[in-house]
Formats: C-alpha cells, sequence, structure tokens
C-alpha cells in the first residue's frame, strides 16, 4: 500500500475518533454538563495584605497583625435556603437587617460584590458558621489586617492608628498607592508616615460556587495570586526607656522626648494623656475616635510636635550664647538681683522674691536669675536675637517623620508690629521674651533638638523615628569658647550647690541641663527640664521633659529627668 494511504487512513482514524467523542460530549451528555456549567460560577475573593510588623531599635516587636475576620455575603448567591436567625445569633446583628442588606444588594448593579454584614468576629464565630455553610449560601469569611501591640510600651502618638477606606472621594494619604473600598490605611503616626512600606500587596483567590451559593473551595484551575505582607520597619525607640516614662507621666499632662544628640535618633516619645490602640481591633470605630476628639483632657494631641508653650528659663542660654558670641559683656559683666526691675512704670520679677545678689552670667544661668537677663537683652540686637533662636532651629520645623507638627514662634519686629502696631510694643515685651514668656512659643521636640545642638557644640542631625534613617545634618557654628560656656554653664546647673537643676544629678555621670518654668494663665505654671547626658565623653542622650501644670522646673521635671538619666547611665550606648 502506498505511504500516501496509510496516512490517510491514520487521519481518517483520528477524526472518527474525535467526532464520536465530540457527539458524546456535545450532544449525547449536552443536558448532564449544562446543569453542571449552570451550577458552578468562580468568584474573585480579595485577600488582604498582612501589614508591616514594627521593632524597637532592639528588635522588639511593638507592632504585629493578629487574625480577626470579616464575614460578608455575596447576595446574587443567597437562596431561599439562607439562615438568617443562625447568622443572627451569632453575629448580633438582626434577621431583619440582614434582610434588608441582602435585599438592597440583590437590587443592586452590583450584587455579585460582597456585602460586609459582620466586622471582626473571632476564629470560635467563624468556625460555628463554617460548619453550617450549606444553610448559609453566599457567605464568605476575610482574613482583616488588625494591630495587636505585644509589648508594654504604648507609643500611642508615635505609631497611629488606621482607617477604613469608606468613600473613594474622600482624602486618602499616599494617593500613588491603589485603595478600594473596605481597605485600610495608616492614618496617623508611623502608619501613615511609612504606609507605602508597611502596606504590602494584596492578593486574589478565585473560589468554585455552585448554583446553591456554596462554597466549594478554591479554583484549581487558576487559584489567583498570594498576598505579598508588607516590609517590616525599624524603629530608633528603646521600648523599655519608652515604657519608664510613660509610667512616670501616669495622671499626668505633658511631654517627653529623649535623643541621641550625635544621632537625632528619638528613644523616646511620649505625650500624655494618651488612648489605648488596644481599645480596639483593625480600623479605629468612628464613634471612639469621636469620644477622643471631644475629651476635655485632649489625648488626641501629640503634645511632643503640636503642644505649643512658652518655653521658660530654657530660653536664657540664646540670650547667653549672644552675648558670648557678639562680645556683648564680659566674664567681669555683673547684675545686682534684689527680686525686682523696675523699667518706667512697670515692675519685673526675679522668681526668688529675695533676690540672687550680684551675679554674673554663669551664676545667672545656674540660679536661673530673671533680672541679669532683663538688664543682657537689653544690650543685646533684637534682630541678632531673633536669628539666634533661628539658628537653634525654633521657630522652624524639626523635620520629624510625624505629621501635624507646629513651627511655634520666635516673634520678631514684623510680627510684633502686625500683632500690637509700630507703637504698640517696647522694651518691656523684649524682657520677657529673654525668660522664654510673653509671645514666645515652642515645641518639646525643638527643646530637645536645642540640648542635641549644644551638646554636639553644633552637629548633630534632624530627628527621627525610623532607625538608620538617612537624617539631614545640622550644623550651627559658634565660637568655641561660646560652647565651652554653653556646656559649662548647664553643668552647673545640675552639679553646683546652687543650681536649680540639682534633682536631676546622678551620681557617677556627667549630666548637663537646664530647668524652665512656663507661666500658664490658665493655672498651675508648666514645668521644664531640658539636658543631656554624658558618657566617656560622648552625650549619649538628650531630652525635654515638660509637666503641664506640674509648677517649677527645678521639681517636677527635674525628678523626672533623673529617672531618665539614670536608666540611661546603665543602659544606653553607643
Amino acid at each position: 500500500m502506498p505511504k500516501f494511504k496509510k496516512v490517510q487512513l491514520v487521519l481518517a482514524g483520528i477524526f472518527t475518533i474525535l467526532f464520536f467523542r465530540f457527539y458524546h460530549l456535545q450532544i449525547y451528555q449536552h443536558s448532564k454538563y449544562e446543569e453542571k456549567a449552570g451550577n458552578n460560577s468562580v468568584r474573585k475573593i480579595s485577600i488582604h495584605a498582612p501589614r508591616g510588623i514594627i521593632y524597637d531599635r532592639n528588635g522588639i516587636p511593638i507592632v504585629d497583625n493578629r487574625q480577626i475576620y470579616d464575614l460578608a455575603v455575596i447576595p446574587f448567591d443567597v437562596t431561599s435556603q439562607f439562615d438568617y436567625q443562625m447568622v443572627s445569633k451569632q453575629t448580633g446583628v438582626s434577621s431583619s437587617e440582614l434582610q434588608e442588606k441582602i435585599t438592597r444588594g440583590k437590587e443592586s448593579f452590583h450584587r455579585f460584590r460582597p456585602v460586609p454584614i459582620k466586622r471582626h468576629i473571632d476564629f470560635e464565630t467563624r468556625s460555628h458558621l463554617e460548619e453550617n455553610k450549606l444553610s448559609l449560601p453566599g457567605t464568605i469569611f476575610s482574613e482583616f489586617p488588625a494591630r495587636t501591640y505585644p509589648d508594654k510600651a504604648k507609643l500611642t502618638h508615635v505609631l497611629g492608628y488606621l482607617r477604613v477606606v469608606m468613600d473613594m472621594t474622600a482624602s486618602i494619604p499616599n494617593q500613588g498607592l491603589e485603595y478600594k473600598l473596605g481597605d485600610v490605611f495608616g492614618f496617623s503616626g508611623i502608619e501613615r508616615i511609612y504606609e507605602s512600606i508597611l502596606r504590602g500587596n494584596d492578593g486574589t483567590e478565585f473560589r468554585l460556587v455552585d448554583i446553591y451559593g456554596i462554597d466549594h473551595g478554591v479554583y484549581q484551575d487558576n487559584p489567583g495570586q498570594q498576598p505579598v505582607p508588607g516590609k517590616a520597619l525599624h524603629l530608633s525607640i528603646d521600648s523599655k526607656l519608652q515604657s519608664l516614662i510613660e509610667d512616670l507621666f501616669s495622671g499626668k499632662k505633658g511631654a517627653a522626648i529623649c535623643m541621641m544628640p550625635t544621632s537625632g535618633e528619638v528613644l523616646a516619645f511620649v505625650s500624655a494623656p494618651d488612648y489605648d490602640l488596644n481599645s480596639f481591633a483593625g480600623p479605629v470605630p468612628i464613634e471612639l475616635w469621636e469620644g477622643w476628639n471631644s475629651d476635655p483632657e485632649k489625648p488626641l494631641i501629640n503634645r511632643g510636635i503640636q503642644g505649643l508653650y512658652p518655653p521658660g528659663s530654657t530660653f536664657k542660654l540664646l540670650a547667653a550664647a549672644l552675648a558670648k558670641e557678639d562680645g556683648v559683656v564680659d566674664k567681669n559683666w555683673t547684675v545686682n538681683c534684689n527680686g525686682v526691675y523696675t523699667l518706667g512704670d512697670r515692675d519685673f520679677h526675679c522668681w526668688n522674691d529675695a533676690g540672687h545678689g550680684t551675679v554674673n552670667m554663669d551664676e545667672a544661668i545656674y540660679q536661673s536669675c530673671n533680672i541679669y537677663f532683663y538688664q543682657l537683652i537689653q544690650k543685646l540686637s533684637y534682630k541678632n536675637w531673633t536669628g539666634m533662636a533661628e539658628k537653634f532651629k525654633f521657630g522652624v520645623s524639626s523635620g520629624i517623620d510625624l505629621l501635624g507638627e507646629k513651627r511655634g514662634l520666635v516673634p520678631g519686629r514684623s510680627y510684633m508690629n502686625r500683632k500690637y502696631g509700630k507703637w504698640g510694643w517696647a522694651t518691656g515685651n523684649l524682657l520677657t521674651f529673654v525668660i522664654g514668656q510673653g509671645d514666645v512659643l515652642v515645641t518639646p521636640v525643638q527643646v530637645a533638638q536645642m540640648m542635641n545642638i549644644i551638646a554636639t557644640r553644633g552637629n548633630t542631625k534632624t530627628p527621627h523615628l525610623l532607625l538608620d534613617s538617612p537624617a539631614e545634618k545640622i550644623s550651627v557654628s559658634l565660637k568655641p569658647l561660646t560652647w565651652d560656656f554653653l556646656q559649662q554653664s548647664t553643668w552647673d546647673v545640675v552639679n553646683h550647690k546652687e543650681g536649680t537643676g540639682k534633682a536631676a544629678k546622678v551620681i557617677g555621670s556627667e549630666v548637663h541641663g537646664k530647668t524652665g518654668t512656663a507661666q500658664n494663665p490658665h493655672g498651675e505654671d508648666h514645668s521644664w527640664f531640658a539636658g543631656y547626658l554624658v558618657k566617656d565623653n560622648i552625650p549619649i542622650l538628650s531630652l525635654a521633659v515638660l509637666v503641664e501644670h506640674g509648677g517649677k522646673g527645678s521639681v517636677e521635671a527635674a525628678i523626672i529627668s533623673h529617672k531618665i538619666f539614670k536608666y540611661a547611665q546603665k543602659n544606653i550606648s553607643l
């Protein structure tokens, strides 16, 4: 037989087999496969990506994830078999509300889109509903990216919280990322600043659902794509130090900022009062947020960067720096303090009603004599004084990686003219400015940054919370003799027998500082202490402590600072 005849027979045989197979499937078993095709459909389900874990500088997790679940229903798949009573009993959602949601969903153009029924149900509830899924056609579960806070340190105002995308037209941070209704996003704090790192990429899953709405598991021909978890963050925070300071501020209002002077790394950041991030699962409920927002104690305010306060006597260091830098007075220039200074028809008082007697600049700083500085400011250029304040980064944002930072206020001549008119202010205003009162306003992080600058002789970096961040360098150029004086005088504040900061002293350590008592028209004065700790000739920790209504800086704020320095003496090193 010719070769081509054999080929023809083989091809004919193949086509004959295919014909009978097609006939069997398409005609003989048509009704069977038509029913199967009609009884199944594939649903695309979004899988939330776990957010990145947040660690402290020592690798201790301070924000983690936990499994909670959302229950939803695809309206199209709900049949008459749906057991409304069972779902109501397990979730607490009334049967009438369930029926209304599902009916509305069936009539909607988006009847294939899951309708949320109950958020944040636990594993036990999910298991019970899963066991009865034949009576619950159309129900689906999704894991929700909830946060948990395993460490004792709360870090509330640093970490921030999440919110849910409820309206695609609303303002959502990081618009470069893609969001859909029901997604969560970082609304405040580190969660918001580093949203693009923490968020990760959601996955998808295709599930086979029959005509009765029963879920038969993952569609094996197209299982979908697994979510990509968000990346971990390592903060510069020392969680043990943070926890210590939070305990010290229990029942108090105020702020405390601790940093590494050379790097600008934030070791602790406390704003009190705060709120409990563990009080809710997942995104903060709007009613809870509104409760915080209306609280007269204002726990939502981040006092470390948003609280504006008169700096009190901590600001005297700027006038001293300017006087030394410009050579306005020498070390022999003294002032006699008898407790009151009269300018025109006004009396300006020292905190010490009995007066300090004759004092030079160093004595005026460690005894915090107001009278000396009332007279010193009149020898200084007002323009140069505001310039020195700006050189020490007052009146500008510190650049810390948190949102909502206030700039504070260094009242220059143009500001005073705008507010009071050209002839509406005079030398008396300057006397209040030099001691950190009047229109002068600062944030605690700015005061801590001033101590960074003094501790490092003008060579520090921008405050930051992300460990190993490429922070911007800060350079303040002053004469060596000026730096020598600032460092010596702040040492005397803590270590001299007449120093106002004696309560902050730590035996066996080199502690520098400056106290401040800020007048408060609404009650008791605010208590300030700012300083730094030196170990092996290297500054290892700077701080600013503010206690609202805490009275004298030499007491409340200095005592808290002592306990912080004592911890740092044993536990902090470069």
